[in-house]
């Protein structure tokens, strides 16, 4: 799932420092922040530890657990949990001329680590898709003692899971799937409504592309190339409430399917609600004046 690159954590909202303004000691160091996800089909978590090198530069890992996630097979079911794929992350963080504002890059590599081939006796229950992704993505961030607004804009490229298939006399068959590529745009706001809670809503629309197979034949056979019908739009409602503990803030809330339409009329359109808790840990100066 992407909802962990989508839901923001606390220390998202707040403005990154100016490095060129004297280099803190105190923003730099560890921090972890946690995920986790309950939907009727998976329940997932994500464990994130952070080092910020300077208020600028910041180096993060997300490793995902996935407790239990179930597929439908016509009428049976199949479960299986485990490793996820990691992903890590490097991004940049730049102050804007106007107060509280903050530009950042981010650029994601998501490794193979998760089960590609977990099975539940002759079901098959992947828990990572077997392939080295690349994730790139820019965010707005501006903030007030009572209110905050990040916008973001994220793009996923896939590459291609391969098989090799031995045929005999020396002869192969290679096949090639790579998964859909996404785009997703993202709109987070919250507002203070106590002196520690925090109200949220955010917005999100993920753009898929269609994905793709490739066969192709050692022996000189021409090889076959097509769509796999991945394609479509999701708009999903964050709606929750936070809450400023100093250094840790815990965040519950919902993953609301608005809107589920997929090109391939066969596919399945329905989606449940996930129910979203999360926290974040960070150094002490990065949450004056909450």
């Amino acid at each position: 799932t992407m909802a962990p690159l989508i839901v923001p954590a606390a220390d998202e909202f707040a403005p990154a420092p100016d490095a060129a303004v004297g280099a803190d000691k105190a923003l730099t160091g560890v921090g972890v922040g946690g995920y986790f996800e309950v939907t009727g089909d998976q329940k997932a978590g994500l464990l994130t530890p952070s080092y910020r090198f300077s208020p600028a530069f910041v180096l993060k890992a997300r490793v995902p657990l996935i407790f239990k996630r179930t597929l439908q097979y016509w009428t049976e079911e199949a479960s299986a949990g485990g490793l996820g794929d990691v992903v890590l992350d490097a991004e940049y963080a730049r102050p804007l001329s106007d107060p509280g504002a903050v530009v950042r890059l981010q650029l994601s590599a998501k490794l193979p680590t998760g089960d590609e081939e977990k099975m539940d006796g002759n079901y098959a229950v992947p828990l990572g898709t077997g392939t080295l992704d690349l994730i790139g993505r820019a965010q707005y961030a501006r903030s007030t003692p009572t209110h905050g607004l990040l916008a973001s804009l994220l793009y996923r490229k896939n590459t291609p899971n391969e098989t090799i298939t031995d045929l005999g006399g020396g002869d192969t068959r290679t096949f090639e799937v790579t998964g859909a590529d996404q785009i997703v745009a993202t709109v987070f706001g919250r507002k203070l409504v106590g002196a520690k809670w925090w109200l949220n809503l955010g917005l999100g629309a993920t753009l898929l592309g269609d994905g793709k197979s490739k066969t192709t034949w050692s022996d000189g056979t021409p090889g076959t190339e097509s769509d796999l019908g991945m394609g479509g739009t999701l708009v999903d409602l964050y709606p929750g409430v936070g809450y400023a503990l100093g250094s840790l803030s815990p965040f519950l809330g919902l993953r609301v399917p608005v809107v589920t339409d997929y090109d391939n009329e066969f596919a399945d359109d329905e989606r449940d609600v996930a129910v979203v808790f999360q926290f974040s840990w960070r150094p002490t100066r990065l949450v004056e004046g909450e």
